[in-house]
C-alpha cells in the first residue's frame, strides 16, 4: 500500500544576521499534524517546464508544523511561495 504524498508551501530561505543560504528553506505544511513522521522525506519542486529540483526534510522548524529542507541545488528565490511536494 503507497503513503499518500503530502503538499507544502516554500515560505522563506534559512539565514543568519548577514548571511541567506539558498539551499536550505522553510516549508508549510498544509497538514502541520504530519510534520513529525516525515523527517527524512524526500522533497520534489517542480517549474512549469518540467525542471525538478530534489530535496530532503532535514528537521522540524518550530511548533506549528514547519519543516526545514536541505535542497541538492540553490532554490531560486522567484520559487517563494509555491507549491512542493513530499514523498514519505
Amino acid at each position: 500500500m503507497a503513503k499518500a504524498d503530502v503538499t507544502g508551501t516554500v515560505t522563506a530561505f534559512l539565514h543568519s544576521k548577514f548571511k541567506q543560504d539558498s539551499y536550505r528553506t522553510v516549508v508549510d505544511l498544509a497538514k502541520p499534524e504530519d510534520a513529525g513522521k516525515l523527517l527524512g522525506a524526500r522533497v520534489v519542486w517542480e517549474r512549469a517546464d518540467g525542471l525538478k529540483i530534489l530535496g530532503r526534510v532535514t528537521a522540524l522548524h518550530g511548533r506549528k508544523g514547519a519543516l526545514r529542507v536541505l535542497w541538492d541545488r540553490g532554490f531560486p528565490p522567484q520559487a517563494l511561495g509555491t507549491h512542493v511536494k513530499i514523498v514519505p
